[in-house]
């Protein structure tokens, strides 16, 4: 009995091991603060890998106040291995460590500057790296999209010589608007924190930022949310359309928020449609 527990211990250890070498902090060789030191990509890496070089940033949601890093992060990794797909799972900052704007998209951005830096190491095409968010998240991913083009690090003096311009993003079930009549107000305070300009709250209202040359985008939403609310993402539709940009919209009866990829009476079968969305584009 007591080597079988040895045993099992060993196991647990090497497991630990294995994940913690699979973790990278990405502020790790910069000037970073307190803050940024919990800020970290979990790479996934699959057995036989899609020669289509496609990578994915994953942004868990939960408000700008948490991570679902388990059914938004983890889990929807795993399932693009099974697809041959290489993702990244992103602790990003929140609120619940006294984090707001632009904490969030430094970290996705360093994270996009760092993996087209290391492409070679992770076998995967550096032009080919997208983003997926789910709902705070869906929103990070949109801001990636919007605002590829502005360095939010150059406050913290890192200036890339690779793009931050995602190849897609997919927006499942996002927080778009920081408008009051649709806007998700927990994440909007968490996001802006208690004082905020209309200046900035229009800024961050992505479906007000729609710009022609936006990567294509895969978007989805149920029309019963009772968290998000689904006008949302209609509206940001509606700007995609307006501006010509590439995009696939999903719009369910189903009631549902949060459902990550789990096998349950929801719109769970998008997985299966974004798999396929990303060989046309």
């Amino acid at each position: 009995m007591r080597k079988v527990k040895l045993v099992f211990i060993c196991l647990l250890l090497t497991k630990g091991w294995f994940y913690a070498q699979n973790s990278l902090k990405i502020w790790e060789g910069t000037p970073m603060t307190k803050k940024q030191k919990s800020s970290e990509l979990t790479v996934f890496l699959p057995e036989r890998k899609d020669t289509s070089g496609i990578s994915v940033i994953i942004c868990p949601g939960g408000s700008y106040y948490w991570l679902d890093m388990d059914n938004e992060g983890y889990a929807v990794a795993k399932r693009l291995n099974e697809s041959g797909i290489t993702a990244f799972v992103l602790r990003y900052r929140t609120a619940k460590k006294d984090n707001c704007h632009p904490a969030m998209i430094q970290d996705l951005q360093r994270a996009m500057q760092l993996i087209r830096e290391n492409w070679n190491t992770y076998g995967i095409d550096s032009a080919k790296v997208g983003v997926m968010g789910f709902s705070a998240g869906g929103h990070l991913a949109g801001m990636a999209a919007a605002y590829f083009d502005t360095n939010f690090m150059e406050t913290l003096h890192i200036h890339p010589d690779v793009s931050l311009k995602p190849y897609f993003v997919a927006m499942i079930y996002p927080v778009v608007s920081m408008s009051d009549s649709i806007a998700h107000k927990k994440s909007r305070k968490n996001l802006l924190s208690g004082n905020y300009t209309p200046q900035l709250q229009n800024q961050l209202s992505l479906e007000q930022n729609a710009r022609s040359d936006m990567p294509p985008v895969f978007l989805l939403h149920c029309v019963k949310d009772r968290t998000v609310d689904y006008r949302n993402s209609l509206y940001l539709q509606q700007a995609l359309r307006e501006k010509g940009v590439k995009h696939q919209f999903f719009l369910f009866e189903q009631p549902g928020h949060g459902f990550g990829i789990k096998p349950k009476d929801k719109a769970t079968n998008w997985i299966n449609e974004f798999i396929n969305w990303l060989k046309t584009i």
